[in-house]
């Protein structure tokens, strides 16, 4: 240990201004420690911190056609759209058939929209997708209340450009004549059934649910406020803000009403 000494000052002085240094430093070491005890003292009256309901993660079983957007008309048809060009390209290459129907709304940027067995469907049916495909287009994010769509035939919908012509990824060339269904309401219905997160034109889903429509905010904002209303409605329901995340569209909503009908759901 080294001594500091002050040649200016004789051994009594310094030895004077140790001594005065050093009960300096045992009354900081005293409120050192006085301190320390004091937060030992908050940290364990603290209670553990929980993680909220809504950002539980819940791991589930997924069905192959969960990773696109998707319902069951009441008829029990499957209704596929993608989320990104990627999954569009896909749904046409792989899973467009003679039988089915192809919708998609009259926008830049809305999704591939598939109505498997769709050709032997009802018009209110084809009406229906035609509505799903209008709300996962970005004219939800832009807040718009109504939309047009359109429908076609396999045959029409090209993947392919003309010789000269470039066609980005997930985009395609529409022949022939379309179907058109003009001022589509942009509102879709949220419901928890047969133990799945459900979202689909209000008239396709039957039973109880929330009612969405474009709203302001994000769509973070309103996944919060969708599960909160869902977890009111369905008590029993094991769902989780990011199984929310991935069936609302992109933009803000909002709820309008809630749908009390008490119906069995479908199996799938």
């Amino acid at each position: 240990m080294k001594v500091i000494i002050d040649p200016r000052k004789t051994v009594y002085e310094n030895a004077a201004d140790h001594y005065e240094k050093s009960k300096k430093y045992k009354k900081k070491i005293k409120r050192l420690e006085q301190a320390i005890q004091e937060t030992e003292k908050k940290i364990t009256k603290r209670p553990e911190k929980k993680t909220p309901v809504l950002e539980k993660k819940i791991m589930r079983k997924k069905e192959w056609y969960e990773k696109y957007h998707w319902f069951f008309t009441r008829s029990g048809k499957l209704v596929l759209a993608g989320k990104d060009a990627r999954s569009n390209q896909d749904l046409v290459r792989k899973h467009l058939k003679k039988n089915d129907l192809f919708a998609h709304a009259d926008v830049h940027g809305a999704p591939a929209t598939i109505f498997k067995d769709g050709q032997s469907a009802s018009e209110e049916e084809k009406k229906s997708v035609a509505q799903f495909a209008a709300c996962y287009s970005r004219i939800w994010g832009a807040g718009v209340k109504v939309a047009d769509a359109f429908i076609v035939k396999p045959e029409q919908v090209k993947t392919a450009a003309k010789a000269g012509e470039y066609l980005a990824k997930g985009a395609f060339v529409i022949t022939g004549e379309r179907q058109w269904f003009r001022n589509l309401l942009l509102e879709l219905k949220v419901s928890y059934q047969n133990s799945k997160l459900i979202i689909g034109p209000p008239a396709e889903i039957p039973g109880k649910g929330i009612i969405i429509a474009p709203g302001p905010g994000t769509k973070h904002t309103s996944a919060k406020q969708v599960l909160s209303e869902l977890t009111r409605t369905f008590p029993d329901a094991k769902v989780d803000l990011d199984w929310i995340m991935q069936i609302l569209p992109n933009g803000g909503s909002k709820i309008i009403k809630q749908a009390q009908t008490q119906q069995s759901g479908r199996k799938h």
